[in-house]
């Protein structure tokens, strides 16, 4: 733990250093600007993951069981796809695309995924939320895990049971978890390479749209869960 915490003050400490050298510079070329107003030009865009035309680099969209982990959906992760335990379909939530995802029982989990992982720090450090709109089409059988992974088996996760068997069916609902929750049980944000996986053992089904990273909403009061 001293080890991880020093890191983390070291990648800190660096960050700072970057950003002083950026405003001393601005401020040689005639343009010095306070910190506070450099930290609003520089604020950090919503990260998308799966939006309305499908994935979005570096992502692919993936369904996985014990027979195969890596189901690729293809039509850039909007084409049917069905893997046995669980199977993907074309939906909508409102006027988003998104993909109606249905475990019939048995072992299965449905992820994006980049061929390499990739620093989200700023992710983390910006306070920022995993967020996905969904509509639950049928409530879970059995234990649903949300997980973020570092490159397996690296991971962290939050159990996410007792929210989807008390959410309305077939209401449009907003999901928003915490990075941090992820990060208190395992995810390394120097390297995530799955940013977001739902993983059952039994009967559930939902639709997704709309999956991103948002900068400052781990402090919104509406958070589907609190670590």
């Amino acid at each position: 733990m001293k080890i991880r915490l020093s890191a983390w003050a070291g990648l800190q400490a660096k960050a700072k250093q970057r950003k002083s050298q950026m405003i001393a510079l601005a401020c040689c070329v005639g343009a010095c600007f306070s910190p506070a107003s450099f930290a609003a030009d520089s604020a950090l865009a919503p990260l998308a993951i799966y939006g309305n035309e499908g994935n979005v680099e570096p992502y692919f969209l993936f369904l996985g069981t014990p027979s195969s982990w890596a189901f690729k959906i293809g039509k850039n992760g909007q084409a049917a796809l069905n893997a046995g335990n669980i199977k993907a379909e074309p939906s909508k939530i409102g006027d988003a695309n998104g993909m109606k995802i249905t475990w019939t029982g048995g072992i299965g989990q449905v992820y994006s995924q980049s061929k390499v992982g990739t620093d989200k720090f700023d992710y983390l450090d910006a306070d920022s939320a995993l967020v996905f709109d969904a509509v639950l089409h049928q409530a879970p059988q059995d234990q649903v895990i949300m997980r973020i992974d570092c490159g397996y088996p690296c991971q962290g996760l939050v159990d996410f049971t007792e929210f989807y068997k008390k959410a309305p069916l077939e209401q449009k609902i907003v999901v928003k978890i915490p990075l941090q929750c992820f990060e208190k049980t395992g995810a390394k944000f120097g390297g995530i390479n799955t940013p977001w996986l739902i993983y059952t053992t039994n009967t559930f089904a939902l639709t997704v749209a709309n999956v991103r990273y948002v900068p400052g909403a781990a402090k919104d009061a509406d958070v589907s869960h609190k670590c």
